[in-house]
């Protein structure tokens, strides 16, 4: 593991002049390009979380599940079509046994919404004053949540952003649906909540951090209530935006071929640029073979004769 100084001057070279910013946009390009045809450790995690209910959505590190452990008990997990498989649980069925099913990345709250209700935002900070934070979804009537600006008709609904001030105006949609949100960069993380009619409490909906601008989490679904899991998670791939941050490498001469590659093949040179690529990938994982520890983990056999039998510990 290293950071992004221990390869900034050699990147440089390789890719020309040109500001940071560009740089650093390149640098993430190489970095996953290395990532995604391989299975590092470096991108591997573990996490224990507190569970309410069956739905839980994932912090946003975390970019696929690969296992999820229920309350101690190993589970298996399923993709979203399964409930269209005919030999699935459908919608109606809840299954026995310890099981979990994913539920995609494209959630952009921590919640959804139960009640329709009117939205506010939470601000940490005065500097984060007249923000942008837009609501995209559906309003309470069915009506796709749009805005006025300069006489043009938007899609999304702006939520106000005042430091110590959260109180809708009477003229807000409710919202029923929440299908994405767009926010600026900002000083401090931010809050969005419903509130209700009293003006003083409501739901928890999503905390946003300074760089978070087109937020998305992923979720899973348990297949019976557990007050915690464990899961195993491949890390998402973050872009690089200084020196000091850090790189989840082991091959050093391994990211300055990824750069290479990725310079080439914004020339146009695909031949140099494959070439590149598949050296930058084997030099990562040649690395990370000799690190590896000769583990075994054994194939996971499930009978599924019985996969719609009920158990004792099955909870509808």
């Amino acid at each position: 593991m290293f950071l992004v100084s221990d390869v900034y001057d050699e990147g440089k070279r390789i890719v020309g002049s040109c500001s940071d910013v560009i740089f650093f946009r390149w640098l993430t390009d190489a970095i996953n390009l290395i990532a995604n045809k391989s299975d590092l450790e470096g991108w591997k995690g573990f996490l224990d979380l507190c569970v309410c209910g069956q739905c839980v959505t994932l912090p946003r590190e975390v970019g696929t599940v690969l296992a999820v452990n229920i309350g101690g008990h190993p589970a298996l997990g399923y993709d979203q079509l399964f409930n269209f498989h005919q030999n699935g649980f459908g919608d109606c069925c809840t299954p026995c046994g310890y099981s979990w099913q994913d539920q995609g990345a494209w959630h952009s709250t921590q919640r959804d919404i139960v009640t329709p209700s009117k939205l506010v935002a939470y601000l940490t900070s005065s500097a984060d004053n007249g923000k942008k934070l837009i609501v995209f979804g559906y309003d309470n009537a069915g009506n796709r949540l749009r805005r006025q600006v300069s006489g043009q008709w938007l899609d999304g609904f702006l939520v106000p952003t005042l430091f110590g001030y959260a109180i809708p105006a009477s003229t807000d949609p409710v919202v029923a649906r929440i299908t994405g949100i767009e926010k600026d960069i900002t000083d401090g993380p931010v809050r969005l909540s419903t509130i209700d009619d009293s003006g003083t409490t409501g739901v928890l909906l999503g905390v946003y951090e300074p760089d978070e601008t087109t937020p998305q989490y992923r979720r899973i679904k348990l297949h019976r209530n557990c007050g915690w899991i464990r899961i195993q998670y491949r890390k998402s791939n973050r872009s690089i935006t200084s020196r000091f941050d850090h790189v989840p490498l082991h091959s050093r001469i391994g990211l300055i071929c990824a750069i290479r590659a990725v310079k080439a093949y914004n020339d146009g040179m695909l031949g140099d640029a494959t070439g590149y690529e598949a050296t930058a990938a084997r030099m990562e994982l040649e690395v990370q073979m000799k690190l590896e520890p000769p583990t075994f983990m054994p194939a996971q056999v499930v009978d599924l004769n019985g996969l719609n039998a009920r158990d004792d510990l099955d909870i509808r």
